[in-house]
This record gives structure tokens, C-alpha cells and sequence, in this order.
């Protein structure tokens, strides 16, 4: 991934937001397939995202996908 580190930053942002929002709907048994579905897309993005800010420090990564 080839973004600046603040957009990287600022889409991890957004991205745990929406992820807690349908964390919380799943819990409370609300929730769609879809719903299911999209948590679990959003957080493979989060793991990309995280391992973008981690290369751009030169760390570790992690492997999750």
C-alpha cells in the first residue's frame, strides 16, 4: 500500500469506527449476513492498513489477512 502515512492513519481511523459500529449490531444480534460479511471484510483491511503503517516505521508485520 503506497499512501502517505497520515491517509494511512486517517483510513485506519475510519475503518475501526465502522468496525465497532458493527461489532456492536453483532453483538446485540442485529445484524445481516451483509453485516457479517462487511466486519469481516473491513477487518482485513484494518490488518492491511496496520501493516502499511508498521512498513512505513520499518516493523514487524502482522500476518494476519
Amino acid at each position: 500500500m503506497k499512501k502517505d502515512i497520515a491517509d494511512l492513519i486517517d483510513e485506519l481511523s475510519i475503518t475501526n469506527q465502522k468496525v465497532f459500529a458493527l461489532v456492536d449490531k453483532i453483538r446485540k444480534n442485529e445484524h445481516t449476513k451483509e453485516d457479517a460479511k462487511k466486519c469481516e471484510e473491513l477487518n482485513i483491511y484494518r490488518s492491511q492498513l496496520k501493516n502499511a503503517i508498521r512498513e512505513y516505521y520499518n516493523e514487524r508485520q502482522e500476518i494476519k489477512v
